[in-house]
């Protein structure tokens, strides 16, 4: 089998991760079996890529710090992975997607965050027969809810809880005046739809868009968010109410290393998603 050649967008803590499990073709001592190389490698901070690529055991072929050249550039690679930012999603994986790449999104609050987006992706996908992937990222009981779906939804939650510095530089928190720091006892800080919790906490709630994405929508989505000092993790609870009975999953995350504000199982539900890319058995929804 051919290797699938993969491009990167975006080596912060998810990409980093992305990028050494496809380059050694292991994690924590498991071997992946991939089949994958990294061909591209492209990020706005030309320190973050250097500091990547002192990790690699081999470097990519092409590096950069920007969009230019981009058409010639997806000829090299089969699948394109983004997890730099929202913008990143729009900038990156439509011109991807018209070139007939496979296309990963890590970024998934963007399909919310422009009303536009989510159709204009899905319609060009079907155009081009391509696959678009979405991880389930930090949270678990995605297949629960597609499967509930079918036979009828009534209704589904998220509530996720965090350490109170796990929101410091939110414009959203600045703008109502909330010290984190000064939180004592667990404090909502938001409660709303999917769409409007993407909206204020791009960078905290990709799991509300997957989960919504999966499940009954943006708008009937419910979402609270919680600043909470006794959490040591960063937790997601998700309840629903079905025709199917009642679903309620809670993961209690290990923050990244390198960026307290994301989830390790972020990064491995990526790495997950790429063996489902390439695995002959495929179990789960």
């Amino acid at each position: 089998m051919r290797n699938i050649n993969v491009g990167v967008i975006g080596c912060g803590a998810i990409g980093s991760v992305i990028c050494r499990a496809i380059d050694t073709d292991e994690i924590s001592g498991h071997q992946l079996k991939l089949g994958m190389k990294l061909k591209v490698l492209i990020d706005t901070h030309p320190e973050r890529i250097e500091a990547l690529c002192k990790s690699l055991k081999k470097k990519p072929v092409i590096i950069k710090s920007d969009a230019s050249g981009l058409d010639e550039i997806l000829d090299e690679v089969d699948l394109v992975i983004e997890c730099a930012s929202v913008a990143a999603v729009r900038e990156f994986i439509i011109p991807a997607l018209q070139k007939g790449k496979e296309v990963m999104i890590l970024s998934v609050g963007a399909l919310l965050c422009d009303p536009t987006l989510f159709e204009e992706i899905e319609r060009i996908a079907r155009e081009r027969r391509c696959n678009v992937y979405i991880p389930s990222g930090a949270v678990a009981g995605l297949d629960g809810l597609k499967s509930g779906v079918i036979g009828g939804m009534h209704a589904v939650a998220l509530t996720t809880r965090k350490p109170p510095l796990g929101f410091e530089g939110n414009e959203y928190v600045r703008e109502r005046g909330i010290d984190l720091h000064a939180i004592t006892d667990e404090k909502p800080l938001f409660v709303g739809s999917a769409r409007e919790a993407v909206k204020h906490f791009p960078e905290n709630v990709n799991v509300a868009a997957s989960i919504s994405l999966a499940g009954i929508g943006p708008e009937a989505t419910k979402v609270k968010i919680v600043a909470d000092p006794a959490a040591t993790e960063n937790i997601h609870e998700i309840e629903a109410k079905g025709e199917f009975g009642h679903l309620f999953v809670r993961v209690e995350n290990v923050p990244s290393v390198a960026n307290p504000k994301t989830s390790y199982l972020a990064a491995l539900s990526a790495i997950a998603t790429l063996k489902r890319i390439s695995d002959p058995i495929r179990v789960g929804t």
